[in-house]
């Protein structure tokens, strides 16, 4: 009976230690002096799974189920899993992949943008012109119609249109009928109103 006992603990043990093992791979930089580019990814016993070099650039240092990338000979920013399957095209921030916010980022598809998670699940399907990334408060402001426009050699900004707000569910809690919109706040008459809890509008106090 002791016998039978100990073998059926061992076993389990031997399972948890299995399934508490780190299956993320890591950055790794062969010579990052040189070239902070060229890098690729490693398991934590130092096996080499995505050799150096292969992509354009990294933007993930722990790759658990996906990574950001940039492909050689594309332009932008892509979503990858294990397998080097490419997801989706991810949107860029300042040159870099999207911010993760509250867990969820944007990425695009045939020109509209939606949001994915970092299990690599499309959440809200792409379908806006434009979207700030959600805010803190569960909120994101998003646009119809409207265009990019030059603001500076460099630096292009989504103007025009008519602006609302949807919800971590992609649902519409604010409609399209704003001027002008920003990060946490929409504007109507030429007065600002900050996006609140509850999906509350409050004019900007100055």
């Amino acid at each position: 009976m002791k016998t039978k006992f100990f073998l059926i603990v061992t076993l389990v043990l031997f399972t948890v230690n299995i399934y508490a093992q780190d299956t993320k791979l890591y950055i790794y930089y062969p010579d990052f002096e040189k070239d902070e580019t060229l890098c690729g990814f490693a398991d934590t016993n130092g096996n080499i799974i995505i050799p150096a070099g292969k992509y354009a650039d990294i933007f993930t240092t722990e790759f658990d189920k996906i990574a950001f990338v940039a492909i050689k000979g594309k332009k932008g920013v892509y979503a990858i899993d294990k397998k080097e399957k490419v997801l989706f095209q991810v949107c860029n921030y300042e040159f870099f992949p999207d911010k993760v916010s509250n867990g969820l980022f944007r990425i695009i598809e045939n020109g509209k943008i939606g949001f994915a998670n970092m299990d690599g699940q499309i959440i809200i399907k792409p379908q806006f012109n434009f979207i700030f990334p959600f805010q803190k408060n569960d909120f994101a402001i998003f646009c119809e119609k409207g265009a990019w426009i030059k603001v500076h050699e460099e630096y292009t900004k989504f103007s025009g249109g008519k602006w609302g707000a949807i919800d971590k569910n992609g649902k519409i809690i604010i409609p399209p009928i704003y001027e002008d919109g920003k990060e946490r706040y929409l504007k109507k008459d030429g007065k600002w109103y900050e996006l609140k809890e509850q999906g509350k509008l409050e004019l900007e106090s100055k």
